[in-house]
């Protein structure tokens, strides 16, 4: 007893002390531990959440500048077009000899229309003024000083260029970029300028529309560093002088980029993402606040910063906010993809009749021009155009002509079956129908489907010999060789389309090709 007494006496009792201060202790330890790691975790968080906003900010710059340079690119495309056409009416024989609104006619039948576009002007090899898009009396002005002219006048080899921005005397001062085309006579010696206008204010409206964030900016600027048009606007913007920035340095070297700088305009540090506009010499720039790209990650690390003291609670608590947070992110990004799949659509859709427009022609057209030239197999395009249509709407009213185009895209799209077939609205009354690999046979089968489908709508037109709508078609068929332009075709179908209203319209055309390609 006396043993057993003592040996409880001498264990029992120190043994609780000594286990509630280890116990403590190791408590202690666990909640140093725990909020060294919480400490840690919470700053490996912070520097990672801190990188991932700095690499979305990088991807969305690159994404933004990307879309910028395909829209200005598309833009400046279809305007090309009116001026190789108006170049190539130039060249045509005895055009001297028209009157002058046939003339006027002729040479700008095909230039492109919008508001941000001004005058598409021809000049003779002394710079004066002798077509004017706008009047049938052109402007009586001299225009050798400017850029273009002179750089067309000394360099045969000049292409497409885009002027250094200027005021507009034909508009009132309106700002303004020229881009113009060579002509040359037929022995290569220089014979003038075509030339169409943009206004500056094209580029302002686009790049307002797009958020960049607090400081942020997009600029447009020419090779040489000379400013055409920038987001925010500042008075003394127009044509400044940037040739000595890092973005115009580097644009020297590489076509695109991305780096951190400090701004040359208002010394901002910036992440700068810029792209050449296709082969122009233009380029687009993003710049981000590097200040407004952690704005939203400084709030977030000042919530958790101040959260990692708290209790558990706490702490699950803001685990759930952030899952909240992801969760709506998510559905923020899905719904942001979403209505970008939808302004795609929209983009490249007719309102009125549903069918693919302008836009998605040019890209469906070289497209399709790429894969046949590669497979060596045939490219048919169809050119649709509404008989005696501006008649139709003086006599029956707009909305009637509405539905009038609205009944032709479908008889377009009803005969447009075989695979890859691309219906385009084409402007105002005129239709397109690309089919891939389609030979002539098959081209004309589908020429004469739509014609039919639309004299058996039976739509009243009193002003056509068949007393109904009709319509005329120009058809033409390539087999496209490496180094030919898709606008060969396009020229030899409107060839087509207008012999088949020449001859008296609601008929198809077929126009033979050349001996520089072969017809399937």
């Amino acid at each position: 007893m006396h043993i057993r007494a003592e040996y409880g006496g001498r264990d029992a009792g120190p043994r609780p002390a000594r286990t509630s201060s280890e116990a403590g202790k190791w408590l202690t330890l666990f909640g140093l531990l725990l909020a060294i790691g919480m400490l840690g975790l919470g700053i490996v968080v912070l520097l990672d959440s801190r990188q991932d906003a700095w690499r979305q900010a990088e991807q969305s710059s690159s994404n933004l500048a990307l879309a910028l340079e395909r829209d200005i690119s598309r833009t400046i495309a279809v305007y090309d077009l009116s001026l190789q056409g108006a170049a190539d009416a130039m060249r045509l024989p005895d055009l001297d000899q028209t009157s002058p609104e046939l003339r006027h006619t002729a040479i700008f039948d095909r230039a492109a229309t919008a508001d941000y576009l001004g005058s598409l002007l021809v000049l003779d090899a002394t710079g004066s003024i002798v077509a004017d898009s706008t009047a049938i009396v052109p402007h009586t002005l001299n225009l050798v000083e400017r850029d273009y002219f002179q750089v067309h006048r000394d360099r045969a080899d000049a292409g497409l260029f885009i002027s250094r921005p200027f005021r507009s005397r034909l508009r009132g001062g309106d700002p303004s970029v020229a881009i113009s085309r060579r002509i040359s006579k037929a022995d290569g010696t220089f014979d003038g300028v075509v030339l169409g206008s943009m206004r500056i204010s094209y580029f302002q409206d686009l790049f307002t529309r797009l958020d960049v964030g607090s400081g942020g900016a997009i600029t447009l600027m020419t090779a040489d560093g000379r400013i055409v048009a920038r987001h925010p606007q500042r008075p003394d913007d127009l044509d400044r002088n940037l040739s000595g920035s890092v973005t115009a340095q580097r644009f020297r070297v590489v076509r695109s980029d991305q780096f951190t700088a400090k701004s040359s305009v208002d010394g901002v540090p910036r992440l700068f993402t810029f792209r050449g506009i296709g082969e122009l010499p233009l380029l687009v720039s993003v710049a981000l606040s590097v200040d407004g790209i952690y704005e939203a990650w400084w709030r977030k690390a000042m919530l958790i910063g101040s959260s990692l003291g708290v209790l558990s609670a706490a702490t699950v608590a803001l685990s759930l906010l952030f899952r909240r947070e992801m969760r709506l992110r998510l559905k923020a990004e899905q719904g942001l993809l979403a209505a970008a799949a939808r302004l795609e659509v929209i983009a490249s859709t007719d309102a009125l009749t549903g069918l693919a427009n302008r836009r998605a022609f040019v890209a469906g057209l070289d497209e399709a021009w790429r894969v046949a030239t590669r497979t060596r197999s045939s490219l048919a395009l169809l050119l649709l155009d509404a008989d005696h249509f501006k008649s139709y709407n003086d006599a029956y009213g707009h909305p009637e002509g509405d539905r009038v185009l609205q009944a032709i895209a479908a008889c377009v799209r009803r005969c447009a079956s075989s695979p890859g077939a691309l219906g385009v609205r084409y402007g105002g009354e005129e239709f397109a129908l690309l089919l891939p690999d389609t030979d002539a046979r098959g081209a004309l089968v589908a020429a004469e489907c739509v014609r039919r489908a639309i004299l058996e709508t039976a739509i009243t037109h009193q002003s056509t010999p068949a007393g109904v709508v009709s319509v005329s078609v120009g058809v033409a068929v390539a087999r496209p060789k490496f180094g030919e332009a898709a606008e060969l075709l396009i020229r030899e179908t409107d060839a087509a389309l207008y012999e088949a209203k020449h001859a008296g319209r609601n008929q198809v055309a077929f126009a033979g090709s050349g001996e520089k390609r072969a017809v399937a």
